[in-house]
């Protein structure tokens, strides 16, 4: 999906806000619950993921009458880029760290770009949580996850550190389609995404292939328990598990594990 979704975002609760809120979307059905259900998902799977939940539009205070009507859920997200008082940790999405403007997040770098300054700044740590995404990612079929979605975090205003995970969509949900939104080895083809092509990932970012390979593996195994459990209880309409599952159909690495 080539832009946000549609929706609107707003910080609710306080001065600067405590709750990220994603209203529903006037171009697509349910995107704040496919969300919500991906990012549970996700969570599931061992991925960091803030606190979340579904509130009704209409319980949002400050909202004109016209937002606040429409139909459908809208997504809170605890924001995790303030400190218990407060004040704002500092936090910078990979578009600012390698300085590409807004309208470029689609063209001017790629995962292995993103794997190596997670990989420089915080390590083995790092590159497990960025390879769980990668690979869940690819097995929902989310074509969104552009420089804007992974993000940098300093607790302590010095040490960067991967910031938990957010705008997480199964965008192959609306755009059967739909391709990963970053190259990876030079594609951007869910069809491509196999253990083979995470080992050259590995090799051209230089990091660990053990590390990569493991993680992939582990994080494969236990999407496809929890999808296979969870599906049918996750707040998807039936077409949106369909499309999850035919997705997986064509995704190598869901067929090696």
């Amino acid at each position: 999906m080539a832009e946000a979704n549609g929706g609107l975002t707003i910080p609710v609760g306080g001065v600067g806000g405590e709750w990220i809120v994603k209203l529903p979307s006037t171009k697509f059905n349910a995107v704040p619950e496919n969300e919500f259900a991906m990012l549970n998902l996700a969570r599931a799977v061992g991925i960091d993921v803030p606190e979340i939940q579904l509130v009704d539009p209409s319980d949002v205070a400050g909202l004109p009458d016209e937002v606040r009507d429409l139909p459908g859920r809208a997504l809170a997200i605890k924001r995790f880029d303030r400190l218990p008082g407060g004040e704002a940790i500092h936090i910078e999405d990979f578009a600012q760290v390698f300085g590409v403007y807004p309208e470029k997040k689609y063209d001017r770098a790629s995962y292995k770009n993103i794997a190596e300054v997670l990989w420089a700044e915080d390590g083995g740590s790092a590159i497990e949580e960025f390879t769980r995404r990668l690979v869940f990612n690819a097995l929902i079929g989310n074509g969104d996850m552009h420089l804007k979605n992974w993000s940098l975090i300093y607790p302590d205003g010095r040490k960067a550190e991967i910031a938990p995970a957010y705008d997480f969509v199964s965008t192959v949900a609306y755009l059967p389609r739909d391709k990963m939104a970053l190259n990876f080895v030079r594609s951007k083809d869910f069809a491509s995404f196999s253990l083979d092509r995470l080992s050259r990932f590995a090799a051209a970012a230089k990091l660990p292939e053990k590390l990569v390979l493991g993680t992939a593996r582990e994080t494969t195994s236990r999407f496809l328990t929890e999808w296979g459990d969870r599906k049918h209880h996750l707040d998807l309409s039936n077409d949106q598990v369909a499309a999850i599952d035919k997705h997986l159909n064509r995704i190598p690495l869901a067929q090696d594990d």
